[in-house]
C-alpha cells in the first residue's frame, strides 16, 4: 500500500473514523478508474472503512450525481466480454457475482444485440483451425466453448460451422 493510501491513525494507533466526506471522495476515486457495479463499490468502500453508518448516504449521492449506475456497468460489462470472446452464460454469472440483479443482467444481455451463435463459430474458429478429427478432440473443442460461456446448442452449431467451411 502507498504511503498516501494507507489509513489514518489515532494516537492509540487504531484507524481514525472516516466520514462520508471522505467515503465520497474515495468512491469517486474508485468511480473515475472504471465503473462498478453498487455491489462492487459498497464492498471496496466496506474493506477500506469498515461497516461505517454513512456508506449508504454515500452510495445514493454517487448514483444522484450520475457517477454509480448498474444499467450502465452491465452494458459496458456485457460490451467489453462479447469482445473478449465470452458467451451469455458466462458474462451472466460474473454480473450476477459483482452483484447485478437479474432483470438488468437480462436486459444488458438482449441488449447487447449479439449473434451468439456466429460469436461461438468466430472463437472456435480462432482457437482450433480444424474441424475435430475425432471424438475426443470433438469433446476438447465442446469443453473450450462451454467453459466460455456458450451453451450447448450454440457450441453443437459452431462445431457443426466449422465442419461445413472445412
Amino acid at each position: 500500500m502507498r504511503p498516501s493510501q494507507s489509513p489514518r491513525k489515532s494516537k492509540d494507533g487504531a484507524p481514525a473514523p472516516a466520514d462520508a466526506a471522505q467515503g465520497r471522495q474515495y468512491a469517486v476515486s474508485l468511480l473515475a478508474r472504471r465503473d462498478h457495479s453498487r455491489h462492487e463499490l459498497r464492498a471496496k468502500l466496506t474493506r477500506k472503512f469498515g461497516a461505517a453508518l454513512w456508506l449508504d448516504e454515500v452510495l445514493a449521492w454517487c448514483e444522484e450525481q450520475g457517477f454509480l449506475d448498474d444499467r450502465r456497468f452491465a452494458g459496458f460489462f456485457v460490451r467489453s466480454r462479447i469482445e473478449r470472446g465470452q458467451g451469455p452464460l458466462r458474462i451472466r454469472a460474473e454480473l450476477q457475482q459483482k452483484g447485478v440483479g437479474e432483470a438488468l443482467v437480462t436486459e444488458a444481455l438482449s441488449e447487447a444485440e449479439c449473434d451468439w451463435f456466429s460469436l461461438a463459430t468466430e472463437v472456435l474458429g480462432r482457437r482450433f483451425r480444424h474441424p475435430p478429427a475425432d471424438q475426443k478432440e470433438k469433446a476438447k473443442q465442446l469443453r473450450f466453448l462451454q467453459g466460455r460461456g456458450f451453451d450447448a446448442e450454440q457450441s453443437f452449431h459452431a462445431l457443426d460451422q466449422q465442419r461445413e467451411q472445412d
